[in-house]
């Protein structure tokens, strides 16, 4: 499956940084995105984010290029230099490392990077207690971060805050049978309560450690949760998900998609934007409503002085 507590508090000055009351200017309008990531941000041709993120800003009069690589924080601390290892139809790529440009040339100013959705068993900033991994989380990530900052000083990264694995929540096969109505639930739940803790701890445990460089959190998968349980209720999970790592389909790394697109930007897709036939009907017809949450959301997610952990 390649989907595959520490004390929440800010070290960082924020006094420059206040949270925006609303989402009308951008923070970029060309991005250069390079992304460490798994398949909960790219899974196939249609069923990734990149795919999204390009489909908006063309609509907006913007630029986004990516590339990146699979793997988890570890697997991907351990292989620095990273490759270009990732390509979307559609969605521009800005390298091809067999042409030998290095990566401090590259011109990148947004990483994403994003830990794998079945270690919230223990602290972000401890081992696997089983034995698996000898380092934390926290401390493989630092490790890219070092290395990135090194390559290109003042790149703004986003933590993706990915959504958790379902096995345990369901026995549902995902093809004769799908989770029901109460294991969704419990699900949803704990995206949105102990696993986005884990997230918050993540966060906060980075930017202590590295307080001088441009970490920003997008609580994606609790935005998700929000969104499934209220305006997006009776989405079909056929429309959802494809298995129970859970790997989706187009439709909901387009949910993905707009949460990431708002935070990378600093504003959210057009309410107008056309929606391509494989994203759910229900979703296409209710974009104004999901966009409101999704800005309202992240306005809202602050850490506890106040100061906004996504802008």
């Amino acid at each position: 499956d390649d989907t595959d507590d520490t004390d929440d508090t800010d070290d960082t000055d924020d006094t420059d940084d206040p949270t925006p009351s609303a989402l009308d200017t951008p923070i970029e309008t060309e991005v250069r995105n390079y992304i460490f990531g798994h398949s909960l941000l790219l899974h196939s041709e249609t069923a990734n984010v990149p795919r999204w993120l390009a489909h908006f800003s063309e609509e907006a009069g913007y630029t986004y290029e990516m590339s990146g690589q699979y793997g988890f924080m570890d697997t991907h601390a351990d292989n620095l230099p990273p490759v270009a290892q990732w390509g979307v139809p559609g969605v521009d790529s800005f390298w091809d490392d067999d042409d030998g440009v290095p990566f401090s040339e590259l011109g990148v100013n947004v990483v994403v990077l994003t830990e794998a959705n079945f270690r919230q068993y223990y602290p972000p900033t401890e081992p696997d207690p089983d034995g698996y991994l000898a380092e934390s989380s926290v401390d493989s990530t630092l490790r890219v971060l070092d290395w990135v900052a090194a390559e290109q000083p003042g790149v703004r990264t986003l933590i993706y805050e990915n959504w958790p694995d379902m096995a345990a929540f369901t026995d549902a096969d995902f093809a004769g049978t799908w989770p029901n109505e109460g294991e969704l639930a419990a699900y949803h739940a704990y995206t949105a309560g102990d696993f986005h803790a884990w997230w918050l701890d993540y966060h906060d445990a980075v930017q202590a450690a590295r307080p001088e460089l441009d970490v920003r959190l997008v609580p994606v998968g609790s935005v998700l949760a929000h969104l499934l349980t209220t305006t997006l209720a009776d989405v079909p999970v056929a429309d959802l998900y494809e298995d129970d790592a859970p790997h989706g389909q187009p439709t909901l790394y387009f949910l993905a998609g707009i949460v990431t697109y708002t935070a990378m930007y600093g504003v959210p897709p057009d309410d107008a934007a056309s929606v391509p036939a494989d994203v759910s009907p229900v979703v296409a017809e209710r974009l104004p409503a999901i966009i409101d949450v999704v800005e309202a959301d992240l306005l809202a997610f602050t850490d506890e002085t106040g100061a906004s952990r996504v802008f």
